[in-house]
């Protein structure tokens, strides 16, 4: 028998998240994996790119250098909110050895190298040619900006100088931000945004706009929340669909459809909701959170798929695909306050520890260790490099934010992604996520 009543419901879904040690967040692995370096007179800390099963010792990224400021920048992230979530002041020189290697790739118009490599006599330099690498605005810009405004608040209160440096580092983004938004309310032929990276480009500006949030909330500056809000309005032009019309509010990566990595368009716009107080995207991000969310994870995470939501790809999995959807679950909670977007980020979260195609765990507490992901949707890269112990972690941080310490999610029977109803058992308790008109709503079991 189904049992509505929302006391009982409450009730549950708290013993689903809380009353349990958080003790599956392990920075061992990540740590292994960083270095100090000494980069044009400066001492920086950096992370290795990949790291090879069965050893894990840190393997050069070929024709690109064994370092970067993407995983630099997410690493630090990754630090700096795990301690604002604890409250604790742990790994306080590798966060600071990490900003200050973003401070040292950007150059004086605002872009950013991205990679390192070690010449022959061992000398490290900026690898300024290579097409991952060379100074442009764009992905490794994106989260270099959001490492900086993470980096501005958590300095704050803590070290005046870094502070500074790190607000002078986006302020110096100011004039790439404003070439951008020169097409702002330019639409392509099909309605398409032409304003963000790339120029329709939701993912990457998604992690763009996390860092001019943390900008507009230390600094209070709206020039940072106006740049993010027309940010956010392009990347709802990518939207498609209702809660029942597939593909069921899912906001697309680009014009040319959706994948999962980076997929923090629902983040990103509802952490700006929440901080500017403007609600008027609210319930088109919700829609993603609401809808598309649950069926995806229901269809165990998909790669990709067209602008539709049909063809389908489970191929190549990875901790990336996984992190971001569980943020926007995180933030949904945040801003609403409702308990279901919890078990939500727990069920996005259990892709990590066995619920996925190749039903496999990911990620081991005891090592820190997450898998690179799949090779095709069954096969496993047991490798574990730096992008997929990052996104591991972040996600279980994300979890800890709205104390919720991963509980064990087992899907009942195969669903698919048109399903109306997903039966779990979490944590031993059984529960059905059904789908109705406006999201979703959770039932328990007796």
């Amino acid at each position: 028998m189904k049992i509505s009543n929302s006391i009982v419901l409450f009730f549950c879904l708290l013993q689903i998240c809380i009353g349990r040690e958080p003790g599956k967040i392990n920075f061992s692995h990540l740590l292994s994996l960083m270095e100090r370096v000494e980069l044009n007179g400066d001492s920086v800390t950096v992370i290795d790119v990949y790291a090879d099963y069965p050893s894990y010792k840190p393997v050069e990224a070929k024709g690109e250098g064994f370092a970067c400021v993407d995983d630099a920048a997410r690493a630090a992230v990754l630090l700096m909110q795990f301690n604002e979530a604890t409250g604790k002041n742990e790994h306080e020189k590798i966060i600071s050895g990490l900003v200050n290697f973003v401070f040292r790739m950007q150059i004086s118009d605002g872009r950013f190298y991205n990679f390192l490599q070690r010449e022959e006599s061992g000398k490290v330099v900026i690898n300024k040619t290579g097409r991952t690498s060379k100074a442009e605005f764009g992905w490794w810009a994106a989260r270099a900006v959001w490492a900086l405004g993470e980096a501005a608040r958590y300095y704050s209160h803590r070290n005046s100088a870094m502070y500074n440096r790190a607000v002078a580092g986006v302020e110096r983004t100011i004039p790439q931000i404003d070439s951008l938004l020169r097409n702002y309310g330019v639409k392509s032929p099909d309605g398409n945004p032409t304003w963000l990276l790339y120029r329709d480009g939701a993912d990457a500006t998604s992690e763009l706009v996390l860092g001019l949030n943390d900008m507009y909330e230390t600094t209070g500056d709206t020039l940072y929340s106006k740049f993010a809000g027309e940010f956010c309005k392009g990347m709802l032009l990518l939207q498609r669909g209702e809660c029942g019309d597939r593909p069921y509010g899912m906001i697309a990566s680009n014009a040319d459809g959706w994948h999962a990595w980076a997929n923090s368009q629902a983040a990103a716009i509802l952490q700006y909701s929440r901080l500017t107080g403007d609600a008027s995207m609210v319930s088109a991000a919700l829609r993603e959170v609401n809808c598309f969310l649950p069926h995806w994870a229901g269809a165990l995470f998909f790669r990709s798929c067209d602008m539709n939501g049909r063809h389908l790809d489970y191929s190549n999995q990875i901790a990336y695909d996984v992190a971001p959807a569980v943020m926007s679950a995180v933030e949904a909670y945040e801003l609403t306050r409702e308990h279901k977007y919890k078990t939500l980020a727990a069920i996005l979260a259990s892709w990590f520890f066995g619920n996925n195609t190749a039903h496999t765990p990911f990620y081991f507490q005891q090592t820190g260790i997450c898998f690179d992901g799949t090779i095709d949707s069954v096969r496993v890269n047991k490798n574990s490099g730096a992008e997929s112990t990052i996104e591991a972690l972040v996600a279980l941080v994300e979890l800890q934010k709205i104390d919720c310490a991963y509980a064990g999610v087992t899907p009942v029977s195969s669903s698919s992604f048109v399903s109306d109803r997903y039966r779990y058992i979490i944590d031993g308790r059984e529960v059905e996520i059904e789908m109705v008109p406006n999201g979703f709503s959770l039932w328990k079991e007796r």
